[in-house]
């Protein structure tokens, strides 16, 4: 199953667009907050494709969003246990020790995150001795990373696969 995943748009769609054309094979879109307006626009039209989003903090509380946003939020996909959030409740900008302790919580083996506008992807071994894979797609908003980043997370029976894209304008 193949996944595209955004976060930090900040009203800039481009980045977006462009990869939903360039995955039409995406079965499921998860953006990690900081851009409801984009997943407003989107995931109320495109019908293709599964969309699930949780709130940033530049996000607004009211939105025309059928289920209102958590600020995280998980799914079981493929056999995999993905947890998503926007990250600055777990502080992300200062380092990874509470998404970890968040994955531990949560029994995750993909943890997603946005808010540092930075793409990442590192795979820790956890306190429990279960390791677990950290992505952050990096900023979709045009602003912030040479046009626009995102993520593409392929989930098989022989693991999973992380990869970044980029837009550029």
């Amino acid at each position: 199953m193949k996944i595209l995943c955004f976060s930090d748009s900040h009203g800039d769609d481009r980045a977006i667009r462009s990869a939903l054309t360039m995955h039409p094979d995406a079965e499921l879109v998860i953006h990690l907050g900081d851009g409801l307006s984009e997943v407003e626009s989107h995931a109320l039209t495109d019908y293709r494709r599964k969309w699930l989003y949780v709130r940033g903090n530049c996000d607004p509380s009211t939105t025309v969003l059928p289920d209102r946003p958590l600020k995280t939020d998980s799914i079981n996909v493929a056999g995999y246990r993905i947890v998503f959030t926007h990250g600055d409740l777990w502080g992300v900008k200062y380092g990874y020790d509470g998404i970890i302790r968040l994955a531990e919580e949560r029994s995750a083996d993909l943890i997603l995150f946005g808010h540092t506008h930075t793409p990442c992807e590192k795979f820790v071994e956890l306190p429990s001795g279960k390791g677990v894979y950290l992505f952050n797609p990096g900023s979709a908003g045009g602003d912030y990373f040479a046009g626009g980043s995102f993520g593409v997370i392929t989930l098989s029976d022989s693991g999973i696969l992380l990869s970044h894209g980029t837009y550029t304008p």
